[in-house]
């Protein structure tokens, strides 16, 4: 693994942090509600062998400022995330969209359709503002009142399950997220509507699931393989939200198969 490195850089709407590491081809991964850009250490260790692996800290989460306003929607979020590449001097690359980050990245691959190669969206939805949203604005309720161990593991436990061997990795970072930065997501996530976004994504696309998801089941994660014109969807067995943490090997090697297609 190349010497992993942490950069703030300077957007319209903020400074936003991204961690970096190895050389190559950019991939660029953006983090769910309760992650940060540290849920992606198992990527950044891994595939940095062959690319630069960028993970960002969305706005408000880790060390990126927080969203001016506090109510932002998703393109709002792919623009900050372009204008943060640019700093870096990332031009062409491809991305990696997990959760609300899934929400996202169709947005960055429609406002840079020639920068974005190829899109991968991980245990996401076509559409989170027609799912249940009271979860979400209990978990606020939570962020404002919980300390950060017993905020973390309140949601880890939707995410992956107290069982799971990586719920302590899980909870530590859902821990972290402050109070500002989770009301912006949740915002986000209750205005995210990509019925119409998705079926005009070129780029080649594939859509990855946890088999045991309670956040993104398997009819959601198959609404969103049906939405993107010749989507491939690949199911991870034996893990729930997290699969990236859960079984990292089986997750590189999906990724790996399909950017070097």
């Amino acid at each position: 693994m190349s010497e992993e490195k942490v950069m703030k850089v300077g957007t319209p709407t903020g400074g936003v942090a991204l961690r970096m590491a190895g050389a190559g081809p950019a991939l660029v991964f953006l983090h769910g509600l309760g992650g940060s850009s540290r849920s992606w250490a198992r990527q950044l260790e891994a595939l940095s062998d062959s690319r630069q692996v960028i993970a960002w800290d969305c706005p408000g989460y880790g060390d990126s400022d927080d969203f001016p306003g506090g109510e932002p929607e998703c393109a709002d979020y792919a623009k900050a995330l372009l204008a943060a590449l640019d700093k870096v001097d990332v031009g062409a690359f491809d991305l990696v969209g997990h959760s609300m980050g899934g929400a996202i990245a169709p947005w960055a691959a429609r406002l840079a359709p020639l920068r974005v190669r190829r899109l991968v969206l991980s245990a996401t939805r076509v559409a989170f503002a027609l799912a249940d949203t009271t979860g979400f604005e209990a978990g606020v309720a939570d962020r404002r009142h919980m300390d950060d161990a017993t905020f973390g593991k309140s949601r880890a436990k939707g995410m992956v399950g107290e069982a799971s061997p990586v719920f302590a990795d899980v909870a530590a970072i859902a821990g972290k997220v402050r109070e500002p930065g989770y009301a912006a997501a949740v915002h986000l996530l209750k205005h995210a509507d990509n019925r119409a976004l998705l079926p005009t994504i070129a780029q080649p696309t594939l859509v990855l699931a946890g088999e045991n998801d309670p956040i993104a089941p398997a009819d959601a994660t198959k609404a969103v393989a049906a939405a993107v014109p010749g989507a491939r969807l690949e199911t991870i067995p034996g893990t729930a939200h997290a699969a990236y943490m859960e079984k990292p090997e089986v997750y590189n090697r999906l990724l790996r198969e399909f950017l070097d297609a």
